[in-house]
């Protein structure tokens, strides 16, 4: 196991080095998603899968490597998007299909950048049947790396965590980094251009959960097999990457 930490660890290092090293890194994490996917009983082979908030098509490629028909719903498509994975440009909150169309929802690091994350839950419900699944994650803002690039600034609010980035430039130099996002972003809800970065926490996710109408069938730390996410309040310090599984 100790192997894989360090392949997440050296490609995690150099994500940003180009959109290919990108997708890499989104695409080694796929695969040991889908392996756990596959693990508690989630169907994916021949079955309609939305990638929803695909970003760069990593996770879609993992999905279609083990036979899932993936549709991969983004705001800005990317042109990594591999052969059979149909792509769809729209918004995650108005969903561009009909009730009931999917046999499972892949939605990862998606929900923090959201404005309505109960919209978001509310509309990934109504485009899943109601035998399937749903498996969703993301970094609770009070985990180390929960403030994304503001990390770990958002402690001390958003006024000198912006203050922070622009003396850092955390960004670094890569062209294609200025050219998709904002290296001086005015605030976080503009923090990526076109979405932002919304405080999100594990309790506020289980109760739109809930209010969904949703089953929260796991709860877990991505990649770590100690659950620090059930703990009151430490967990959300202590979780780098909450995922849910979800049945409607």
């Amino acid at each position: 196991m100790w192997w894989r930490w360090w392949e997440l660890w050296r490609l995690a290092r150099i994500r940003l080095r180009s959109e290919a090293d990108y997708l890499a890194f989104q695409r080694y994490q796929g695969q040991w998603v889908v392996e756990e996917l596959i693990r508690r009983g989630c169907a994916l082979a021949g079955r309609r899968i939305l990638d929803l908030g695909c970003g760069y098509g990593g996770y879609s490629l993992s999905l279609r490597e083990v036979g899932a028909q993936v549709v991969a719903l983004d705001l800005s498509l990317s042109s990594s998007l591999g052969e059979g994975i149909v792509g769809v440009r729209g918004d995650a909150i108005r969903l561009p299909f009909a009730n009931e169309t999917f046999d499972g929802v892949f939605c990862a690091s998606l929900i923090e950048h959201v404005p309505e994350p109960g919209g978001l839950l509310r509309e990934i419900r109504r485009a899943v049947r109601g035998e399937g699944w749903v498996y969703l994650s993301f970094p609770p803002f009070y985990s180390p790396r929960g403030g994304h690039q503001f990390s770990p600034f958002h402690y001390l609010g958003e006024r000198v965590a912006l203050m922070a980035i622009r003396w850092r430039r955390w960004w670094g130099e890569g062209s294609w980094i200025p050219e998709r996002f904002p290296t001086r972003p005015p605030s976080f809800a503009r923090a990526f251009g076109d979405y932002g970065l919304y405080p999100l926490t594990i309790r506020r996710a289980r109760e739109l959960i809930f209010r969904a109408g949703f089953q929260i069938v796991h709860q877990g730390v991505r990649f770590l097999p100690l659950n620090f996410s059930r703990l009151p309040l430490l967990g959300e310090f202590l979780t780098w990457h909450v995922e849910f599984i979800l049945r409607p």
